[in-house]
């Protein structure tokens, strides 16, 4: 692991003070710092829902959830990379408003091989574990994927209590349930976790928000978890972060822990255009979008002088709509073929 005293020390001021505008909400409420992984690797598998050949297609990414979030009074987005000059270069062709502050990740200890599926994926426990050695009592760090938009701001009743527990995760089990098999599912967290798990449950890797107190219980258990992983990699149905952090939060859960599920409370949806799966106006009243098959779009959003979530809600009307009768035959086709699961 990291020297946090080190991070805390030489690191957290220069957060702290370029992050001060962003931290806490309007109204005075709970502390929230928003923050989302850039890492670029070259020569790694990288992840196969992202069609781009260009690296930084997430750094464009993070710059329309950058806009998006501000434009509904939601803290700005702290950008966490291994390649800190190369990312803060990339930004100056972007406006200042929009450019999300950029952090460098301290050299990472996890080893794993570099053709991994969703190799960079993996690093969000660094990201984790460097930012909430940062965070001061009484605030919440959302860790955020690139590819969502924000369309409202997060109730603060819902960050009170996430504050109280200490945890909001998204519970995404009865979507991976039913995809893959609950058995299939479950052996694959119970084998990260190294044991029996009283109510195994599925937690989707977009949102997550926690405490200084509980990110300091999450990163030990998710880097155990992690070695496990990493000796089991090519048994499991599943590679990326959501497997390990999974099984710490169910981990955590067991011993006690009362974990709020951001889902429920419409913190948070993830929509794939064509998706029945909910009624296309459920996900209009999410604060959060993930949106993992429209990577593109965000990007050519990133590009637009002038950022409207109106025009990006237009576009995945239009996706949804064309989308709807072929959905029912992708399904099909996946569950008959039964491929592995990955970070989505």
């Amino acid at each position: 692991m990291f020297d946090a005293a080190f991070l805390r020390n030489d690191l957290a001021p220069t957060f702290r003070q370029m992050n001060s505008s962003a931290l806490g909400c309007a109204r005075g409420g709970i502390g929230v710092v928003p923050c989302a992984l850039v890492y670029v690797e070259i020569d790694s598998t990288g992840s196969p829902n992202c069609k781009s050949a260009d690296p930084f297609c997430y750094v464009e990414q993070a710059i329309t959830l950058n806009r998006s979030m501000k434009a509904v009074g939601l803290p700005g987005l702290t950008v966490a990379t291994n390649v800190a000059d190369d990312v803060t270069r990339y930004l100056e062709k972007v406006d200042t408003d929009a450019r999300p502050y950029v952090l460098q990740l301290a050299p990472s200890k996890l080893t794993l091989p570099r053709n991994t599926r969703f190799y960079g994926a993996h690093f969000k426990l660094d990201m984790m574990e460097q930012l909430g050695a940062m965070l001061h009592e009484g605030e919440l760090l959302m860790v955020l994927d690139t590819d969502m938009l924000a369309l409202r701001t997060v109730n603060e009743e819902l960050l009170q209590r996430c504050q109280t527990t200490g945890v909001g995760a998204f519970d995404i089990s009865d979507q991976e349930f039913s995809a893959y098999g609950d058995g299939r599912v479950i052996d694959d967290l119970e084998t990260v976790a190294g044991g029996h798990l009283q109510n195994p449950r599925w937690f989707g890797g977009e949102v997550l928000l926690a405490s200084p107190r509980f990110v300091r219980e999450l990163v030990p258990c998710a880097h155990a978890c992690f070695e496990r992983y990493r000796r089991v990699i090519n048994e499991l149905n599943h590679n990326g972060d959501e497997a390990f952090i999974s099984a710490a939060l169910n981990l955590l859960s067991d011993d006690g822990h009362q974990i709020i599920d951001l889902g429920a409370n419409r913190v948070v949806g993830r929509h794939w255009s064509g998706n029945t799966h909910r009624d296309l106006r459920w996900f209009k009243g999410c604060s959060l979008l993930h949106l993992p098959g429209c990577k593109r779009l965000l990007e050519r959003q990133a590009r637009r002088p002038v950022f409207s979530a109106a025009h990006v809600w237009r576009s995945l009307v239009v996706r949804h709509e064309l989308n709807r009768p072929v959905w029912p035959l992708r399904r099909w086709m996946r569950s008959r073929v039964r491929s592995p699961f990955g970070h989505r």
